[in-house]
């Protein structure tokens, strides 16, 4: 009796709690309109579903790879040049790189060959390790980094922002351009942003060259043992004679040019001592 009392008790509150809730429900005014959800659903479509993507920790985040310039530089002398260059050449080959310039000098004392190779950035290092092989005495070997990994970044960054602008003019001129002004206009300044993504991706494409290969400036040498070089030309009598003969008939000839030159001094000059000697015989 109690229990079935209980039982259409707790019947009698559960109904009175769900009719209340659909009253609530259906006198509940609409908040959103067409246009707001039209606006809700552009915002959908443009922008990343940020509440079901949580923003992963600093952890999970991937890391951008640095973009670093390696430059290296190092004198070596050798025992045998030629025989150095051979295996120099032969290494820079098997690790792709390429000697990019070479150039040699003799002396009295030294053979040297200067060297501007262009390595990948994983192979310089092997590269500096096999020059103690090649070496008898190594004089200097540096290596420098330049980090250019913001400067990267912001070129991918600013790259990207300029080809949107441009999209949207491009838009622009097919689709809305009516007036012969608003066409120039768009054409122009598709015009100026085009070269300013042409001048960012030339950059971007250096700065990728020197970030994937890297720069190594090698000097070897070989030392000789001094000898004084004598003359390479002595002159015979028989030349220096027809050169002393050469020499008179130049002089001649300057002088005979001379005497023609001041040919009126001569005659103002002879009659001036004419006109002494006249006088002093009077």
């Amino acid at each position: 009796m109690i229990r079935t009392l209980i039982t259409s008790l707790l019947v009698f509150v559960l109904f009175a709690c769900g009719g209340s809730s659909m009253e609530s429900a259906e006198s509940m005014p609409s908040s959103y309109g067409e246009a707001d959800m039209k606006m809700a659903d552009d915002y959908d479509m443009a922008a990343p579903q940020a509440a079901e993507d949580p923003m992963p920790s600093p952890e999970a985040m991937p890391q951008r790879e640095a973009k670093i310039i390696y430059t290296a530089g190092a004198r070596a002398r050798v025992e045998n040049l030629d025989t150095a260059l051979v295996k120099v050449a032969d290494l820079v080959n098997k690790s792709g790189g390429y000697i990019a310039s070479q150039h040699r000098r003799n002396n009295n004392y030294e053979h040297t060959a200067e060297m501007q190779i262009r390595l990948p950035a994983e192979a310089l290092g092997a590269t500096l390790e096999f020059l103690p092989s090649i070496s008898v005495q190594i004089d200097f070997q540096n290596l420098d980094s330049r980090d250019v990994t913001e400067e990267w970044l912001d070129l991918e960054s600013r790259l990207q922002t300029k080809r949107d602008v441009r999209d949207r003019y491009i838009e622009i001129l097919r689709n809305r351009a009516q007036k012969v002004e608003d066409i120039l206009n768009a054409e122009e300044k598709i015009r100026v942003i085009t070269e300013e993504i042409e001048a960012k991706e030339g950059r971007l494409r250096y700065l990728r060259d020197q970030v994937s290969m890297s720069t190594f400036i090698l000097e070897l040498y070989e030392t000789q043992e001094y000898r004084e070089t004598g003359d390479t030309y002595r002159r015979s009598f028989g030349s220096q004679v027809l050169a002393a003969l050469s020499d008179g008939w130049r002089i001649v000839k300057e002088l005979v040019l001379m005497v023609i030159t001041i040919w009126p001094l001569l005659i103002i000059g002879g009659l001036g001592v004419w006109w002494y000697r006249r006088r002093k015989r009077k």
